[in-house]
């Protein structure tokens, strides 16, 4: 736990602290006179655990937190930063839980895009959506690094497949398949090396990766809009075995306690329904 890794010369990642306990994917940026911790993952004492390994890795003062959107498991132990300015999309900002008070913190809310340039190096910070309303992610142009946070999960959480659960708090509603298929085609454009996800391992072959992702997402999108069509609830909807879908079946199939993984296999899927369904079916009606 609180290993962080290095990806580029200015870059690196704590993979092992969310295989131990209920927090993400934990990212560092050096801009050579301050650091960028990126979440900070759930609760408290995870955040002050990464804070002092940043420290330490990077031997700099972490000047910012960047939140990459208002769910727990990645913004749980804020508190462990108060010195440093959160930085935040403003919509991540708005769908944090009421509760939240922001009245000792300096804040550095922004809407589309927010840019940092520092010792010849460029961090591009990019609200997108998708995941939750707040979804934002972090381009480290200079190194081809991509911090997308939970627009992806990888092998092994959740099968690599999507979550789109929680997307607004108030009201309540589930995820946006159009803003994740827009943010996809944005990271095409992005010249990457690697793609860090909010859960699982880093991706080594983003182009690739993102190639599949949008298949799949078009796949499932045409899959659902037919179905919708045909006027079937969502009780009568059963998705079909593609893509990552396909995937999480072969890989059950090497688990021990198969019963017990199709359980949870079959609730990400119900997530994964339930999304594109209230999506699609909302977007007809308008």
């Amino acid at each position: 736990m609180f290993k962080l890794e290095k990806l580029s010369e200015h870059t690196a990642v704590d993979i092992a602290t969310q295989m131990t306990t209920r927090s993400s994917v934990l990212g560092a940026i050096s801009l050579g006179k301050y650091s960028i911790a990126i979440d900070s993952g759930n609760p408290l004492e995870i955040g002050q655990g990464f804070r002092k390994n940043l420290e330490s890795y990077f031997n700099l003062p972490v000047r910012y937190l960047f939140l990459t959107h208002a769910h727990s498991d990645h913004r749980g132990g804020m508190n462990a930063f108060k010195d440093a300015t959160l930085l935040l999309s403003q919509k991540c900002k708005e769908n944090m839980p009421k509760s939240t008070s922001f009245s000792k913190w300096i804040i550095e809310p922004f809407v589309d895009k927010f840019v940092l340039e520092e010792n010849n190096l460029s961090v591009e910070f990019h609200h997108v959506g998708g995941h939750s309303l707040g979804s934002s992610v972090v381009h480290v142009l200079n190194e081809g690094i991509l911090y997308a946070g939970d627009l992806f999960f990888t092998e092994p959480i959740n099968f690599g497949l999507p979550f789109l659960g929680f997307y607004q708090s108030n009201p309540r509603k589930t995820g946006n398949p159009e803003e994740c298929l827009a943010a996809f085609h944005k990271f095409k454009s992005m010249k990457l090396d690697y793609i860090v996800p909010g859960h699982g391992e880093v991706v080594d072959n983003p182009q690739e990766y993102l190639d599949e992702q949008i298949e799949f997402f078009n796949s499932l999108k045409s899959f659902i809009i037919s179905e919708i069509q045909e006027n079937k609830t969502l009780e009568e909807i059963e998705l079909p075995k593609i893509g990552q879908i396909e995937k999480a079946y072969q890989i059950i199939q090497t688990k021990s306690q198969k019963s017990k993984t199709l359980r949870f296999m079959d609730t990400m899927l119900n997530w994964i329904k339930k999304s594109f369904y209230e999506f699609y079916k909302e977007s007809k009606s308008t």
